[in-house]
């Protein structure tokens, strides 16, 4: 969607001066985000939450697919 950690961050409601920070630990698995912040995430970038629990990139492919025919 090109935005960087910190919009993203900031559009899923995290304050500006945190939101770079945790979205890059969340990036990397450091830490894992709540469910509350997951269902923000999803919502700024358009995909359902399910694509971002995703371990598999066919079965994420597969999601993305799914949401566009309906």
């Amino acid at each position: 969607m090109g935005l960087s950690q910190k919009q993203l961050g900031i559009q899923a409601g995290m304050d500006e001066f945190v939101a770079s920070a945790r979205m890059n630990q969340y990036e990397r698995g450091i830490h894992t985000p709540d469910f509350k912040t997951v269902l923000a995430l999803s919502a700024v970038l358009k995909v359902p939450t399910a694509f971002l629990f995703c371990v598999e990139d066919d079965l994420a492919d597969k999601i993305l697919q799914w949401v566009k025919t309906e």
